[in-house]
C-alpha cells in the first residue's frame, strides 16, 4: 500500500503528527458516505471498511507518540446525507482502528440542501460540530475549524473548552 511508504517517509522527516483527509468529498470520505458509496462489494457493505484498512496501515509504520489525526465531515448538507449520529458511529469505527484525534469540519461533498441545514460560512460555523464531537468522545482530542482567522475567536473555542485544539488556515495566507 502506497500510504505505508507515505508515512515511513513521513516519519523519516521528522514530522510529529500525521493527519489523513476524510471529508469533503475526498477518497475516504467518499468510501464512508452512503450519498456517494454505491459499491456493491464489501467496501460498500462496510461503509468504514476502507478507512479503517488506511488507518491500520498507518499505524503499522508511525511510532506510538506520533498521534494519527483524521479530517472528518461531522455532517452532510445535501439531501439523505449523514448526520451526527451516523457520523459519531463512523468516528468511534477509526477511533478503535487507531485514530488519536478527530479534526471536525462539515459538508463538502456535493450539492447543498436548500432546506437550512447548512450553516452560513461565518467564523467558527462548524465548531458547534467539534463541541459535539468533544462531548461524545471526552477522552479524545478535537480540533476546530472554520474561519478562525481572529485571534479572540480561535482563543475562546479553547478558553470554553469547545475544542482541545484550532487549525488556522486561511488566515495563515
Amino acid at each position: 500500500m502506497a500510504i505505508r511508504q507515505a508515512a515511513r517517509r513521513a516519519v523519516a522527516a521528522g514530522v510529529d503528527s500525521t493527519e489523513i483527509h476524510g471529508a469533503h468529498g475526498f477518497l475516504i470520505h467518499q468510501f464512508h458516505s452512503a450519498f456517494t458509496n454505491k459499491r456493491t462489494d464489501q467496501h460498500g457493505q462496510d461503509l468504514t471498511l476502507f478507512g479503517t484498512e488506511v488507518v491500520k496501515a498507518l499505524k503499522t509504520e508511525i511510532p506510538a507518540d506520533i498521534p494519527l489525526i483524521m479530517r472528518i465531515s461531522a455532517v452532510q448538507y445535501v439531501k439523505n446525507g449523514y448526520k451526527l449520529p451516523e457520523s459519531f458511529k463512523t468516528a468511534e469505527t477509526y477511533h478503535k482502528a487507531g485514530i488519536d484525534i478527530f479534526h471536525i469540519s462539515s459538508g463538502g461533498e456535493g450539492p447543498i440542501e436548500k432546506n437550512g441545514s447548512k450553516p452560513e460560512n461565518d467564523e467558527a460555523c462548524p465548531v458547534p460540530f467539534t463541541a459535539a464531537f468533544k462531548n461524545h468522545f471526552p477522552k479524545t482530542p478535537v480540533i476546530a475549524v472554520g474561519l478562525l482567522s481572529d485571534f479572540h475567536v480561535a482563543n475562546a473555542v479553547i478558553a470554553n473548552q469547545t475544542a482541545d485544539l484550532v487549525t488556522v488556515g486561511r488566515g495563515m495566507l
